[in-house]
């Protein structure tokens, strides 16, 4: 009978052993994740960034910093304007609220905030999900009292929750271990077989999911925002809260998409009165409205159903900036 709390305590103790490995293991791995990158870069954001782009991959396609400074002409002799992509693929809006607070955090002297959307993004209410928050949206550990007040207003369960995951690399860095187990996974499954079509995102048949399944759900997505007379999301209005009290313009840019996603979708009276929702909030919010989803009429500037192709967003950033430095901020 002794034996048995000995060999009770050893097992406890093995295992205490394999998880405090796991977890170190987890840490490291998600070292190199996209979302620790982010915060680096936000830590070194320079001082002179005047412009900074906020989105999902659509905006981090789609924006080439470069061919945008090249495209402004704000009439000033001299004066080439410092622009910075801080936008973050899988991200939801709350994501990117966190993004811009850190950001700001810097004291820099920011003029512009371009984000870029597609579809009801900008109306959509935040989901924070145990099964959601993977990937790039567990941006949202890092800063849990801030997320949680989006997923759950006044929760202090959800607040606590977050703050506990965040401390626990198994739990809130899950998706990085698991993430390189899916992507083994995969080249197994294509030995003797045809290889998928990729990019730099991944595969690209995996893109197709962030469009509408059909023409009646996006419709009755868009009909139940105008009917309701919805607010831009909780999130979306605090970006442009934040930005405003920081002295900079919000631009809302409707991303450019391919002519398939135009015909099926965005020609549907649905959108149409959804896009003039959208244009009469941010009326009401001072913010500029730019519709620019046919801006890139060219198939061949895309490289899946939904984001542009380095060629692509050079034009593209090139014909925004053009646009945006005719403006008074």
């Amino acid at each position: 009978m002794k034996a048995f709390p000995k060999r009770l305590a050893l097992s406890f103790g093995v295992l205490c052993v394999l998880l405090v490995g796991l977890n170190l293991v987890i840490h490291a791995t998600a070292r190199s994740s996209q979302r620790r990158h982010m915060l680096t870069r936000l830590e070194q954001l320079p001082e002179a960034t005047e412009c900074i782009f906020l989105g999902n991959s659509l905006v981090e396609a789609g924006c080439d910093i470069e061919s945008f400074q090249r495209g402004w002409v704000d009439g000033t002799p001299g004066h080439k304007i410092t622009a910075a992509n801080l936008a973050l693929g899988a991200t939801s809006p709350v994501e990117h609220y966190l993004i811009l607070k850190q950001a700001l955090q810097r004291p820099i002297r920011l003029k512009w905030l371009i984000y870029g959307f597609f579809d009801d993004q900008l109306n959509a209410a935040p989901q924070g999900k145990w099964s959601e928050l993977v990937g790039n949206r567990a941006f949202s550990y890092y800063f849990p009292n801030e997320a949680a007040a989006f997923y759950a207003p006044g929760s202090w369960v959800k607040k606590w929750g977050l703050a506990i995951t965040a401390h626990v690399p198994m739990l809130a860095e899950r998706s990085s271990l698991w993430g390189k187990v899916e992507l083994l996974r995969r080249s197994i499954e294509e030995i003797g077989m045809p290889r998928q079509k990729v990019n730099r995102f991944g595969r690209v048949e995996d893109f197709t999911s962030l469009e509408a399944s059909d023409v009646d759900s996006f419709t009755q997505r868009c009909n139940a925002i105008v009917n309701r007379g919805q607010d831009f999301s909780a999130p979306i209005r605090q970006i442009v809260g934040l930005a405003r009290d920081h002295g900079a313009q919000v631009i809302l840019v409707e991303m450019p998409l391919p002519s398939r996603h135009r015909q099926v979708f965005y020609s549907t009276p649905a959108w149409s009165n959804l896009r003039a929702r959208l244009q009469s909030l941010a009326t009401e919010n001072e913010v500029v409205y730019i519709p620019a989803s046919d801006w890139v009429k060219d198939d061949q500037k895309f490289e899946d159903a939904t984001h542009l192709n380095e060629d692509g967003a050079r034009l593209f950033s090139a014909q925004l900036a053009s646009a945006i430095s005719r403006l008074q901020p």
